[in-house]
């Protein structure tokens, strides 16, 4: 924004896009300091350091800005940058819970002009719908190209496929013989957000290791699958009459969740954890 003078720069953040029903458990705004054209702007009285002060903006009703922090940082190098992290979890929450909650929160900072991130860290009770999400993101940041099933005439990533292919090949073959018959366990999944088309917006991680459950659940089942009752009589009666009775399914019997850090619709740094991410064990079910 506009700043006020030449030593004040003013930050604003549309904060709407946070939903109410989560509990934002942490604020922080990130500065990317550089060394100003103008070495002498915001230098203390005797020139060996620089005097950041960040405060709130004055309010719509006539409130007094309020000062938030005040630290000296080292005087940079020529061509070196550094981020530096201020708390300001009080202040967004305070926004959040005022009479007047506004959808947009303002800082004021002493500072020439820097660029600045507000990363939010938030928690909350229920299961996010992860593809929808994405969706609404993806559809905000104007970058659609993968929300609709790839087109069946073409090859979608043709060297997987012919990687697959090489190895049927040198097996024989899949289903021939129990030898070619694995049991239900954990198989290697990488996701790779990038490849996804999704690296525009999110920022960490790039990747991550997701796992699958392949293999057959025959009869007897192993103990370490943790069957139910339902899938060992099922698998039983499977095994005395495969074409009345399918046989259990290999699926993931404990997931664990991973953080994403990623740019909401509103241009916020978001940090939130999402559950049943990564696959730990498998079972029949």
């Amino acid at each position: 924004d506009a700043s006020p003078s030449a030593l004040e720069q003013r930050y604003l953040f549309d904060i709407s896009s946070l939903p109410e029903a989560e509990e934002v458990t942490g604020a922080e705004l990130r500065i990317l300091r550089s060394l100003p054209e103008n070495r002498s702007l915001a230098l203390s009285p005797e020139g060996t350091f620089h005097h950041l002060l960040l405060a709130t903006c004055p309010g719509r009703d006539g409130e007094e800005p309020r000062l938030l922090d005040s630290r000296a940082a080292d005087v940079l190098d020529a061509g070196s940058s550094r981020w530096e992290v201020f708390d300001v979890w009080e202040a967004l929450r305070d926004q959040r819970g005022s009479s007047l909650p506004g959808e947009l929160l303002c800082f004021l900072l002493r500072i020439p002009h820097e660029r600045a991130l507000l990363v939010a860290f938030s928690r909350t009770q229920r299961k996010e719908n992860l593809f929808k999400e994405i969706r609404d993101k993806v559809k905000a940041l104007g970058g659609p190209r993968f929300l609709e099933p790839p087109d069946p005439g073409q090859e979608a990533y043709p060297k997987r496929r012919r990687r697959r292919t090489t190895l049927a090949a040198r097996s024989g073959g899949r289903g021939h013989g129990k030898k070619a018959k694995t049991r239900c366990s954990r198989k290697p999944l990488h996701v790779n957000f990038k490849e996804l088309g999704w690296d525009d917006w999110i920022i960490a991680p790039l990747d991550y290791e997701a796992y699958h459950c392949e293999g057959v659940c025959d009869f007897p089942l192993r103990s370490h699958l943790e069957p139910t009752n339902h899938a060992i009589i099922q698998t039983l009666m499977n095994s005395m009459d495969p074409e009345s009775t399918p046989p259990s399914c290999c699926v993931p019997s404990k997931l664990s969740p991973i953080s994403i850090l990623y740019i909401d619709s509103g241009n916020n740094v978001v940090y939130k954890q999402y559950e049943d991410m990564v696959v730990e064990t498998c079972g029949c079910r």
